[in-house]
C-alpha cells in the first residue's frame, strides 16, 4: 500500500476510536454491568487490537519507524531551477517524514491503551474509571494539552514512579574463553552472554571450554521500561481522577480557609479569568498582538488596585497568603488522588496474581515482574505497608515451590503473616484456602526458620501445625535435607 494511502487509513481509524471513548464511558457508567456488556466490549477492543496491529507491522514495514533515513541535507551544486525543484522535494519528504513519525506514534498509544483496557476489563480487580480514560484513539499529545495545567507536576511525579530504579543488578556477562574447535585446535575468544547465568550457555556452544577473564555488566532497570506504556498510563490516571481531584481541592480549600478568604479569592479568580485567555492562531502568537496583551495586563492590574487586591503592581499580603494556599494545595492533591488508585491497582497486580501469570498480564505492560521492595516506597495503601507485604509475596514465590506448596494463595499468607484476617478479607482472599497453605507450610521446619530470619513471627504460623511432638518435627526437619 502506498505510505500516504496508509496514513490516510490510519487517521481515519483512529478519529473514529474516540466514538469507542464514547460508548464505552455510556456502557461502563452503569451501576451495574453485566457479563454481556463486558463481553461486548472485549470483542469489540481485541478486534480493534488486530487492526491496529495489523497497521502498526504494515507501517514499520514501509519504514514508518525510521522515516529520516533518506531525507538527506541539501548540498551545493546545480543550477537555480534544479535546487528549486530539489528544495520543494525535500520540504515534501520532511512533511511525509512527520504524518508517519506522528501516525506511527498514535498507532502504538492506541495499541498500549487497547492492551491495558482488556486486561482491566476482564480481571476480578481491574479499574474501569481507567479503562474509560484510555486513550484509544492514539491522541497521546491532544490529550496531554486538554487536561489542566495544574497538573503538570503529577504527571512527572508519575511518570518519577515509573522511571524508578532499584539497585543495580547484572545486565550481561563479558567472559574470554578458550576452548577447542572441530579441528581440536585451541581457540581464544570474547563473548557477551545476558544476564548472569552463563555456564550453560559456554557448554551448549563451545563444550568444556575454559574461561580465563569474566566482567559482570551492572545496569538499572526501571519500574516500568516502555515509554508508551509510562506516559499512557500517567495521563490516564489523572483523567480518571479528576473529578474526585476537583471535589477535593474544594475540601481542602474550604478547611484552609475563612469565607472571607474564601469570596476573596474566587473574586480574585472571577475577575482574572477575563483576562487569561491570549489570542493565539495555532498555537503562534500574531505579534502585532503583543501590545495590546499588554495593556490588557497593565488594565487588569489597575482593576484590583481598585479593588485593593493589589498595592504597587503585586497581590496584597492577604492575596498572596490565599493563592500560595491555593497553589500548595493544587500541586498536592492532584498526585495524591492519581498515587492512591494506582498504588491500589499495582498491589492488586502483583498481590493476586503469580510470577508466570503477571508475564502473561497487560494490566502494567513491560512492569518488572519481581522487583525489589525498594520500588515501592511511593505506595500509599491505608492500614499497610505494600512495599513489606510484597517483599514477603516474593519471597514465599521463590521458596514455596521448593517444599512443592503452590503459590496460589501466597498473598493471602503474607498479609495474614503481617496482619490479620480483616485486612486477608479487605483484599479478597479466601480465608479457608489461605488457611490450608498455612497449614502445609506450618510443618516445614526449615521454611519456618527462613522466615524467621527474614524477621517475620511464625507463632501466627505455628498455630496451624498438628504436629506437636518435637521429635517428629526433628525428623520431618532431617528429611527435608535429604
Amino acid at each position: 500500500m502506498d505510505s500516504s494511502l496508509l496514513i490516510k487509513e490510519s487517521l481515519e481509524y483512529l478519529d473514529n476510536l474516540s466514538k469507542f471513548n464514547e460508548e464505552l464511558n455510556k456502557k461502563l457508567n452503569k451501576k451495574k454491568i453485566d457479563n454481556s456488556i463486558k463481553n461486548e466490549l472485549l470483542n469489540k477492543m481485541k478486534d480493534n487490537l488486530k487492526v491496529l496491529e495489523d497497521l502498526k507491522n504494515k507501517m514499520e514495514l514501509q519504514g514508518f519507524d525510521t522515516p529520516y533515513i533518506g531525507v538527506g541535507k541539501l548540498k551545493g551544486g546545480g543550477d537555480e531551477s534544479d535546487i528549486y525543484e530539489i528544495k520543494s522535494y525535500t520540504s515534501y519528504l520532511r512533511r511525509m517524514v512527520s504524518e508517519k513519525k506522528n501516525v506511527l506514534e498514535r498507532v502504538k498509544y492506541s495499541i498500549i491503551s487497547h492492551k491495558i483496557g482488556i486486561s482491566h476489563l476482564d480481571e476480578k480487580y481491574g479499574n474501569y474509571k481507567l479503562v474509560k480514560n484510555l486513550l484509544y484513539s492514539g491522541n497521546y499529545g491532544e490529550e496531554l494539552t486538554n487536561i489542566p495545567s495544574i497538573y503538570s507536576k503529577a504527571y512527572k511525579k508519575l511518570m518519577n514512579i515509573f522511571n524508578k530504579e532499584g539497585k543495580p543488578i547484572v545486565k550481561s556477562t563479558t567472559l574470554d574463553i578458550r576452548y577447542k574447535d572441530k579441528n581440536n585446535r585451541i581457540r581464544f575468544k570474547r563473548i557477551k552472554v545476558e544476564g548472569e547465568d552463563y555456564d550453560e550457555y559456554v557448554r551448549e556452544k563451545y563444550g568444556d571450554a575454559q574461561i580465563i577473564n569474566l566482567k559482570k555488566n551492572f545496569g538499572k532497570n526501571k519500574l516500568l521500561n516502555d515509554s508508551y506504556v509510562k506516559k499512557t498510563l500517567s495521563l490516564s490516571y489523572l483523567k480518571s481522577c479528576i473529578d474526585e481531584i476537583d471535589k477535593k481541592v474544594e475540601e481542602e480549600l474550604k478547611n484552609k480557609l475563612s469565607k472571607e478568604e474564601m469570596d476573596l479569592l474566587n473574586n480574585y479568580k472571577k475577575i482574572i479569568s477575563n483576562y487569561e485567555k491570549e489570542d493565539v492562531n495555532d498555537g503562534i502568537m500574531d505579534i502585532r498582538l503583543i501590545d495590546e496583551i499588554k495593556y490588557k495586563k497593565l488594565e487588569l492590574i489597575k482593576k484590583l488596585e481598585s479593588l485593593n487586591y493589589y498595592k504597587d503592581g503585586k497581590p496584597t499580603e492577604q492575596l498572596k497568603k490565599v493563592l500560595d494556599t491555593e497553589k500548595e494545595i493544587l500541586e498536592q492533591i492532584p498526585y495524591e488522588v492519581a498515587v492512591k488508585y494506582l498504588s491500589q491497582d499495582m498491589f492488586n497486580f502483583y498481590i493476586h496474581h503469580s510470577y508466570d501469570e503477571r508475564s502473561r498480564l497487560n494490566t502494567f505492560p513491560s512492569i518488572l515482574l519481581n522487583p525489589t521492595k525498594t520500588y515501592f516506597n511511593w505506595m500509599k495503601i491505608d492500614g499497610i505497608n505494600p512495599s513489606e507485604v510484597l517483599d514477603l509475596k516474593f519471597l514465599l514465590e521463590d521458596i514455596l515451590p521448593k517444599y512443592n506448596l503452590s503459590v496460589k494463595n501466597s498473598g493471602g499468607v503474607s498479609l495474614y503473616l503481617l496482619y490479620d484476617w480483616d485486612i486477608v478479607k479487605r483484599f479478597g482472599f479466601n480465608k479457608k484456602d489461605v488457611e490450608e497453605l498455612l497449614k502445609k507450610m506450618s510443618q516445614s521446619e526449615s521454611l519456618k526458620e527462613t522466615l524467621k530470619e527474614k524477621g517475620i513471627d511464625i507463632k501466627k504460623l505455628e498455630k496451624y501445625n498438628t504436629i506437636k511432638k518435637e521429635k517428629t518435627k526433628k525428623l520431618l526437619k532431617a528429611l527435608e535435607g535429604l
